[in-house]
């Protein structure tokens, strides 16, 4: 049983010796889904990870809640037994900070792109990294919105030296710099081409008490023919040993160092779990649960 400030991670009710086996992840959901992702794409580097990292924490799927905005890296959601949303493009994280808030007691995943995050749902991402609620965000970076066949997302323009940028173009979006400015607690950044490592990071994300973003770079193999995977493993470096993740400061300088350098940080870049109020959920009167009609909605979903 492993304790993060005292409190447990362990799910309640359920013997630590008894650790869920990684296919209970795919029972009712790959054989119902079958996977629309191009062969090599980087998601299912994540996906893998994902279901190992869920695997070593022990996690069951009814524990777990997974919100998939739109876009390729939506669709994960689909492929993991267990409770999931699909949400608007940029709404991963206002659906999973209400999901949070509804039921406390779950864990819960946003897993979304970078154009999902970083552009329509900027805000979001902002407001989340100040709020800090106990969310892990997952972002399947690739530089291309690739659904809608390989537009420039925010993050577009790793490797490329441009001596004039335009407004149509300009250079990308750090999303890390703009975490730690924005007050996230948990920042860090992984490569889907060692999904072991990801998963490791994963873990870490999950059992952080408060919000954790990671980013990871999922190579869009159809329409980004700059970042390949080749490209990444020639411009990732592992973060240091002996780097200091609780300093702000010391993360501001990583980021600083690997910029100059034209490298991409791979591990927790900051860890500083911030001391807050414990956290009471609206009470729901059964009064006003009485005067609601279900069945207009549940009608539409069957």
């Amino acid at each position: 049983m492993k304790e993060i400030d005292g409190v447990s991670t362990q799910p309640a009710g359920r013997p630590a010796s008894k650790a869920p086996a990684s296919k209970i992840w795919e029972e009712n959901a790959v054989p119902r889904h079958r996977i629309q992702w191009c062969p090599g794409c980087g998601d299912f580097g994540v996906l893998n990870a994902l279901k190992m990292a869920l695997t070593k924490l022990e996690l069951l799927p009814h524990e777990v809640f997974l919100i998939g905005g739109i876009g390729c890296s939506g669709q994960i959601r689909n492929y993991l037994n267990g409770n999931g949303f699909h949400g608007t493009h940029g709404g991963p994280l206002a659906y999973a900070v209400g999901v949070k808030m509804a039921n406390p007691g779950q864990s819960v995943i946003a897993l979304a792109g970078d154009g999902d995050t970083f552009a329509i749902g900027v805000e979001n991402f902002v407001h989340a990294c100040r709020r800090d609620p106990q969310v892990a965000l997952i972002v399947m970076d690739n530089g291309v919105y690739g659904l809608t066949t390989g537009q420039r997302s925010p993050t577009a323009g790793l490797g490329e030296h441009v001596e004039e940028w335009s407004e149509e173009f300009p250079p990308p979006f750090s999303s890390l710099r703009l975490a730690l400015a924005s007050g996230a607690t948990f920042v860090a950044q992984s490569f889907s081409g060692d999904p072991r490592h990801a998963a490791d990071v994963y873990v870490q994300a999950m059992e952080h008490p408060g919000f954790a973003f990671v980013n990871d770079f999922s190579p869009c193999v159809t329409y980004n023919k700059v970042n390949t995977y080749e490209w990444f493993k020639g411009h990732v470096e592992y973060i240091p040993a002996d780097h200091d993740p609780t300093s702000l400061q010391a993360a501001w300088e990583l980021l600083n160092d690997f910029d100059h350098r034209e490298r991409l940080p791979l591990g927790v870049v900051y860890r500083g779990p911030r001391k807050k109020k414990a956290f009471k959920p609206v009470p729901i009167r059964t009064e006003e649960l009485a005067r609601i009609d279900l069945e207009p909605m549940l009608k539409a979903s069957r």
